[in-house]
This record gives structure tokens, sequence and C-alpha cells, in this order.
């Protein structure tokens, strides 16, 4: 006796009217996308961003146990889930340079002296003000450091602000709850600048 199935779902914003879902003759769900991607987290008021105001040197070493700029959960419950990470390159000395992001989540740990950088809603809400701590040039333990979006190489120009790097990280970085993001870059030359950044979601997550 054979059994037949039917795939019903929800519909959001529908009214939660049940609906049958028709399948393609392989067996696949086609559906489309609609809105952008992130579009239903960010009109929820989850999207957040924090960028520094001072440039950092950086680094011509890999990071180890120095952030240019630590970025801290300060919440109980919500991890955020990092959407992208950035950092503009302020001041260039030289004409051929290179230069590449670093990241890094801490463990759980102590919460770094606030430095009180604006985090600032993706949807025009109120900013932030405790759910995140914010501090540059802190010192962190080394929990493994990795390279994020391509390397950013120059070969003219004078010493302007020149460029940037940003890493599309989508949500494969997560940091818990009393946990930091960590932020470097590692540069060809000494005395490079640059001021770095990210946006996130909050979300409550079950981490295991």
């Amino acid at each position: 006796m054979s059994l037949a199935t039917v795939i019903k779902g929800l519909v959001r914003g529908g009214g939660d009217v049940e609906r049958r879902l028709e399948l393609s003759e392989y067996g696949d769900l086609l559906i489309a996308k609609g809105l952008p991607d992130y579009t239903d987290l960010t009109r929820r008021g989850l999207g957040y961003g924090t960028m520094a105001t001072a440039a950092v040197a950086g680094l011509v070493v890999r990071p180890t146990t120095i952030a240019a700029l630590e970025i801290f959960n300060n919440m109980e419950t919500k991890s955020l889930v990092i959407d992208r990470i950035f950092t503009q390159w302020l001041v260039t000395t030289a004409v051929v340079e290179s230069a590449i992001l670093y990241a890094m989540v801490t463990l759980p740990k102590a919460a770094p002296t606030d430095a009180a950088l604006a985090v600032n809603s993706l949807a025009g809400k109120a900013a932030t003000t405790r759910d995140v701590l914010t501090a540059a040039s802190t010192t962190v333990v080394d929990n493994g450091w990795f390279p994020w979006g391509e390397a950013f190489s120059k070969a003219a120009g004078g010493v302007v602000p020149h460029g940037g790097i940003v890493a599309e990280v989508k949500g494969r970085l997560i940091v818990p709850p009393r946990c930091s993001l960590c932020l470097h870059v590692l540069a060809s030359l000494v005395g490079d600048t640059f001021t770095s950044g990210a946006t996130w979601y909050k979300m409550k997550l079950t981490l295991e």
C-alpha cells in the first residue's frame, strides 16, 4: 500500500495561511528569494555596526596578543553573528604596499575598558550603549587569528587615504556572550595606519 504525502507550509506575512508546496518533476522545492539577504533580520532591529575613529598602525608580523579593535559581547544570552568586517587604509607611506585583515574570536573573558565607540543600528533605530563594548589596542589572549578577505595592494599614490579591505563573513564568525571579536591588519610596511570595524546581528543561539 502506497502512502500519499502532502507537503504544506505557512506563508509568513500572509496571516499564517497554510498552503500546499509544489515540487518540480525532480522533487525539488522551488522558491522565490523575494527580499534581499538579511532584510528580515535588519527590519527587526537586530543589525548593528561600529568602526574605530582613531587610526592604528598595522603590524608587520601576524597578530598574536594585540587587537587594534576589540568588540566585546556584553550580553548574557545573545551572540553576535558577524556579517562583515572591514578596514580603511588611512595613511600610506610608500608607493608599493600591501595589507590584509585578520580576525579572531576570543574565549570568554573580562570586559575591556569601554572606548564608547558609536554602535549604530542598521535600520535607523537607537544606537546601543551596553550590549557591546569597544576598545582599541587591547591586550588579548591568542585564540587563533586568521586572515579574512582579499589582500589589498597599491602601486601608486602618496601619503593619503588609500582604499580598504572588506570581508563578507556572513555568519562564519560568531561571538558568544562575554567573548570578543578582535581585528588587526598585517601590512607590508611599518607606519601604515588603519581604522577597522564590523557589522553584525544580535541573535539568541544554541552554541552546541
